[in-house]
């Protein structure tokens, strides 16, 4: 149990750095990219989508390494033994979509748990950054803003 928890406290940790340290570097060079406003915020979505993906990753290998070295508990439902099965469970999980298929048992149940709060952080972490950087690169049509509405 206690390495459990270790694993799962270690990954929100990992995870959070490494996603801290992307939008870090996406907010200093993208204007250094020297592109239209539009792609660099198609860029950042780009960039944004890809570190969610190598999250899900880091999930996956430890899942992968809680079922087989640490034997932290096991899969049912649908087969888990290779790893897209690992990264599809991961990929469902860190969305929390939640499809019910693979269900977990033993104590890699708190770690599905704690990836599904941090996946729902670093996708609401992610979307207030673009958000907020569509609003600076953008110019917004008066349509879109309310400003023809003014009396």
């Amino acid at each position: 149990m206690i390495l459990a928890v270790g694993l799962a406290f270690a990954l929100v940790a990992v995870t959070f750095a490494f996603h801290y340290r992307v939008l870090l570097w996406l907010g200093t060079n993208t204007p250094k990219l020297n592109l239209p406003t539009h792609t660099q915020v198609l860029v950042i979505v780009v960039v944004l989508f890809l570190t969610h993906i190598v999250e899900i990753g880091i999930y996956a290998v430890t899942y992968s390494l809680s079922v087989s070295s640490f034997e932290l508990g096991t899969f049912r439902g649908s087969p888990v033994t290779d790893a897209m099965s690992y990264l599809y469970y991961s990929g469902v999980v860190y969305t929390t979509l939640g499809l019910g298929d693979i269900q977990p048992e033993g104590h890699i149940r708190f770690i599905t748990a704690m990836e599904a709060l941090n996946g729902f952080l670093l996708i609401t972490w992610s979307a207030s950054f673009t958000f907020l950087a569509m609003g600076r690169l953008w110019t917004w049509d008066s349509s879109c803003t309310g400003l023809n509405n003014r009396q």
